[in-house]
């Protein structure tokens, strides 16, 4: 018994370029479909401060002298990394390709972390009054060939 299957594509694809996509919305072109290849997660470190009583009125308009501190990361937590057409989303740990077809949108999440100001010892401890981390998208791009 012999059994023939004819399969049809639409056309093939030709590799365009590379990019990285971060917080700002992007669209697929017409004529192009985005191969999802993998997602990195920005760690900022930061300074918070953990204790203490006192003033330190330069620091980011703070009005407590800290005696400890520690050092922290803020990063964008891995469950929901990015958004696909306006949905939070997750690539899964599956190791399978994520394709995206011309018109979908994709943009990377941030998370914004505050840390609290304040002075240790006799110094001002005076980070910036927020710090936001990215999530990066690495993306091929390929053209559509009918």
């Amino acid at each position: 018994m012999f059994v023939f299957c004819r399969v049809s594509a639409q056309g093939n694809l030709q590799f365009n370029q590379v990019l990285l996509i971060d917080n700002n919305t992007a669209t697929v072109p017409a004529g192009k479909v985005w191969k999802i290849e993998n997602i990195v997660y920005e760690a900022v470190p930061y300074f918070q401060a953990s204790s203490g009583s006192g003033t330190c009125a330069p620091c980011n308009g703070s009005s407590q002298m800290w005696t400890s501190y520690t050092t922290q990361t803020c990063q964008v937590p891995s469950t929901n990394p990015m958004t696909i057409n306006g949905i939070k989303a997750s690539a899964g740990n599956t190791g399978s390709p994520l394709w995206l077809p011309a018109g979908s949108t994709l943009a990377g999440e941030t998370k914004t972390c505050t840390p609290n100001a304040g002075s240790y010892g006799n110094s001002c401890i005076c980070p910036p009054p927020s710090v936001t981390a990215k999530t990066y998208i690495s993306v091929i791009e390929f053209n559509i060939i009918p």
